[in-house]
C-alpha cells in the first residue's frame, strides 16, 4: 500500500492557506521549533524557512544589514499602502520614520486616549447591550480600533464605516490587487479635501499633526501623510482588532478567569501582556532575504522566504520555562517579539496595548454573566494574521 503524506506534519503545513485552528498551531510549532534553527515550511503553496527560537528571532529581526524588512513590505504592503518608512530600509527609513512616528505619541494621540477612548468602546457597547447576546467580534472587536484613527484623524463619523470597509479591502491584496489599490484610492480621495483643510486651518487632530511635523527643514507632503495614514488602517487597527478578537476568545473559553479578572482590575494589565504573549495576532511575520545570509546558524541563499516564528518565540521554553503553553495573567512579565524588535519595532505598540486593555475593561463592565453562546469559530484560526472569525456570546440584562 502506498503511503499517505502526513499533511499535518509541519514541513507540510501551509502557514498562509491551513486554517490551524486554536492549538493546531502551536503544536506544528512546537515540533519546528523541537528541530532547531530554521525548518522548511509552507507559504501559499511554496517553500519557506520557519524561524522558531525566542533568541533566533530577536536576532533576524535585529539583523538589519543582513534580513532587511523593506523588501518584503515594497511587495506585499506598498502597491497598496504607499510609500511609508516600513517599506523603507538604512538611513532612508531613519528619516522618514523620525516624521511620521511622533504622531503615533502626539498630543491629539494622547489626547484621544485619555478623554476619548473609553467613550468610544462605550459607544459601541450602546449599539447592542441591551439585545443579551451577539458578536463580539463584527460589532465590537473589528470596529473599535477603526474608529478610534478615524476620531484621532477628525475624519467626519460620516465616514467611519466605510473607512473601515476600505481598510478591509486593502487588506485583500494580492489575491484581489484590483479591490485593495481602489480602496486605497478612495480612502485617498476622503483624505484629500481634509488635507486641504488642515493645511489652511490645523485643529488638534492627528492629520493637522502629521503635517506639521518636520525634521532638518523636511516634512511629509500629502502622499506621505495618506500612506501612513494607511498603514495606521490597514497594519496598525487591524492587527489590533485581532488582539482583542484574541484576549476575549482567551477568557470565554476560561470562564473562571474570566470572572476573576473581573474582580481583580489589577489583573487586567498582566491578562492582556499575556494574550499578546500567548496568541499574537500576528503568528508569523514573512521576510524576503534580499541577499545571502545567516539566520538560526543556517546560510540562507537570497531570494528565500523566511517566517519570523513569533508565536513560536513567545513559547519558547528556555525562556518562559513554567509551562509556556498555559495562559497565565500573573505570570511574571518578560519581553516578547509581538511587536518585532529592532529597527522594524511597531510604533503603535503602546496605543495597542492601551485599546486592548480599555476594550477589556468595558466588556467587563457592561457585560455581566459573559459566556460563549457557540464555541463553532470562538477559536483564533490562521498561521500568519490570527484571530477569530465570530465570538457569538450571551450576557445578563
Amino acid at each position: 500500500m502506498t503511503p499517505v503524506a502526513d499533511t499535518t506534519a509541519p514541513a507540510n503545513v501551509d502557514f498562509a492557506l491551513d486554517l490551524l485552528r486554536g492549538p493546531e498551531l502551536h503544536e506544528a510549532l512546537a515540533s519546528l521549533r523541537g528541530a532547531g534553527g530554521a525548518t522548511p515550511v509552507k507559504l501559499f503553496g511554496t517553500d519557506a524557512l520557519m524561524v522558531t527560537g525566542y533568541d533566533d528571532v530577536r536576532e533576524a529581526f535585529r539583523d538589519d544589514a543582513g534580513l532587511p524588512g523593506g523588501a518584503t513590505y515594497r511587495m506585499h504592503t506598498e502597491p497598496v499602502v504607499g510609500r511609508t518608512f516600513i517599506s523603507m530600509d538604512g538611513k532612508e527609513h531613519d528619516r522618514h520614520r523620525q516624521l511620521a512616528t511622533p504622531a503615533f505619541r502626539s498630543r491629539a494621540i494622547s489626547r484621544f486616549d485619555e478623554e476619548a477612548l473609553l467613550p468610544l468602546a462605550h459607544e459601541l457597547v450602546d449599539r447592542f447591550v441591551a439585545r443579551g447576546q451577539g458578536d463580539l467580534v463584527t460589532e465590537l472587536t473589528t470596529v473599535l480600533p477603526f474608529y478610534a484613527i478615524t476620531r484621532k484623524l477628525g475624519v467626519p463619523r460620516a465616514s467611519d464605516e466605510q473607512m473601515r470597509t476600505w481598510a478591509d479591502r486593502m487588506l485583500t491584496y494580492p489575491s484581489d490587487p484590483d479591490g485593495a489599490v481602489g480602496a486605497a484610492r478612495a480612502f485617498s480621495a476622503v483624505l484629500d479635501p481634509l488635507l486641504d483643510a488642515r493645511r489652511a486651518v490645523p485643529e488638534s487632530d492627528l492629520l493637522s499633526e502629521l503635517l506639521a511635523a518636520e525634521v532638518d527643514g523636511r516634512a511629509l507632503d500629502g502622499d506621505e501623510v495618506c500612506s501612513t495614514i494607511r498603514l495606521m488602517f490597514s497594519v496598525g487597527a487591524t492587527t489590533t482588532s485581532h488582539a482583542m478578537g484574541n484576549l476575549l476568545s482567551a477568557l470565554l473559553h476560561r470562564p473562571g478567569l474570566l470572572e476573576r479578572v473581573r474582580r481583580e482590575p489589577e489583573l487586567r494589565a498582566g491578562t492582556v501582556h499575556e494574550i499578546l504573549r500567548w496568541e499574537p495576532p500576528v503568528a508569523s511575520l514573512p521576510r524576503l532575504a534580499p541577499h545571502d545570509a545567516v539566520v538560526a546558524g543556517q546560510s540562507v541563499a537570497a531570494g528565500t522566504m523566511l517566517l519570523f516564528g513569533i508565536a513560536a518565540a513567545n513559547r519558547d521554553p528556555a525562556i518562559w520555562p513554567r509551562d509556556p503553553d498555559h495562559f497565565d495573567p500573573t505570570r511574571e512579565a518578560h519581553d516578547i517579539v509581538t511587536f518585532g524588535f529592532g529597527q522594524k519595532f511597531c510604533p503603535g505598540a503602546h496605543l495597542a496595548r492601551r485599546e486592548v486593555l480599555t476594550v477589556l475593561d468595558v466588556v467587563l463592565e457592561r457585560l455581566p454573566g459573559l459566556r460563549l453562546a457557540d464555541p463553532d469559530g470562538s477559536l483564533p484560526v490562521g498561521g500568519v494574521l490570527r484571530h477569530p472569525t465570530a465570538l457569538h456570546a450571551v450576557w445578563s440584562t
